[in-house]
């Protein structure tokens, strides 16, 4: 999840370069003694040059090329003695790696095989070995440093993605319980319609009927005024009940929430993982029952024509449309074959015709089975119900 960038290496590859250049420093440094030691000649000069040319060219060169130059100038401290008092910054790169660490070694041999051939004079050597010593224990320090700070570099893109890991798990969870709590209070407030319509209603609508009833016996008497108040006060509570009635189911009517209860209702038992992202609000009556239906219909032909395994449901609110979208990851040419046979798709074609919009239903892009519907908004009512 959490690569890091080339852009984020690349601050440390600049930091380790320059931690071996400052050490590469301190190792010319204790190579002064043994340009002190040789003189200054001209072939002295030249094997000191050359040398720092080595040692610091290798940080240019990348991966295991870098030992190149080094290798190359301790072939040149053989052929020329007084060369291997210089080694030791060359020796550096070698010791640096796992790989040539022998030749480290062989490194501080090269002055003790001069002064042995009489083109190195002993306190020169000497020198020159103890550079080669001091280049071993820096190279072997910043080895180590550099493998520490990337393990902990490593340790903490690992702690980060963990980190994330948790953090999107989290947002899941929160999403889905305020997804429950929507779910239940919508289902109340559904009910609550229901019941205030079906008890409340028919009560005030028969005590209108009796209100009127009465009037009508008592017309011409004094109390026919009376019921007649009666009845308008009776009806003007059933308008108000009815106005909540409706609001309640309108509250109810939260799109969203319906289409992913009705992919999870669908695919729960069935062994396929369904994905649902809807981001829509209230719709009215007739758009909720086809993309519903459209829903329904498209998950039911996955679960008995398709091998999908995952299904994802899309639903998103524009402000010209309502655009659904349901894919699976099965076989298209099998799915296709079988959901084809059947009314499934002509059905859900002409629910979706029908509200004036489009509809589509194929292979994928990227393989499975996709159905594909957008209906265009009108101005009509809520999800209310009369």
């Amino acid at each position: 999840m959490t690569d890091v960038t080339g852009a984020a290496r690349a601050a440390p590859a600049r930091i380790a370069r320059m931690e071996r250049i400052v050490d590469k420093f301190v190792v010319v440094a204790c190579c002064a003694g043994a340009l002190a030691l040789t003189g200054t000649g001209a072939d002295v000069v030249a094997a000191l040059l050359v040398a720092l040319a080595c040692a610091f060219v290798a940080e240019l060169v990348p991966g295991r090329w870098r030992v190149a130059p080094a290798v190359a100038y301790a072939a040149l401290s053989l052929a020329v003695p007084v060369a291997s008092a210089f080694v030791a910054p060359v020796a550096y790169d070698l010791a640096a790696d796992l790989r040539t660490r022998r030749l480290a070694a062989a490194c501080a041999l090269l002055p003790l095989v001069a002064t042995w051939r009489g083109g190195l004079v002993a306190p020169a050597a000497l020198v020159a070995l103890l550079a080669v010593l001091v280049a071993a224990l820096l190279s072997e320090r910043t080895r180590r440093a550099l493998e520490s700070r990337a393990e902990n570099l490593r340790a903490a893109d690992a702690l980060r993605e963990r980190e994330l890991a948790l953090e999107a798990r989290n947002r899941d969870l929160i999403d889905a319980q305020d997804y429950e709590v929507r779910l239940a209070t919508l289902s109340e407030r559904a009910r609550i319609a229901r019941e205030i319509h079906d008890s409340v209603g028919h009560l005030l609508t028969r005590a209108v009927v009796q209100a009127e009833a009465q009037r009508v016996v008592h017309a011409g008497e004094p109390c026919e005024g009376g019921f007649a108040a009666v009845a308008a006060t009776l009806r003007e509570a059933l308008d108000e009940v009815r106005a909540s009635v409706h609001d309640l189911r309108d509250d109810s009517c939260d799109l969203s929430v319906q289409v992913r209860a009705a992919a999870e209702a669908a695919c729960a038992g069935s062994g396929v993982e369904v994905s649902c992202r809807a981001e829509a609000a209230d719709a009215p009556p007739a758009v909720t029952s086809c993309l519903l239906a459209v829903v329904r219909e498209a998950l039911s032909n996955t679960l008995r024509h398709s091998d999908a395994r995952h299904v994802s449901v899309e639903l998103a609110e524009h402000p010209g449309l309502w655009r659904l979208r349901v894919a699976d990851d099965g076989t298209a040419s099998v799915a296709g074959a079988s959901a084809g046979a059947g009314m499934g798709l002509a059905s859900m074609e002409e629910r979706v015709r029908a509200l004036g919009g489009a509809f589509r239903a194929g292979p994928g892009e990227r393989g499975g089975w996709v159905v594909f519907a957008s209906v265009p908004r009108r101005e009509e009512p809520g999800c209310g119900l009369s």
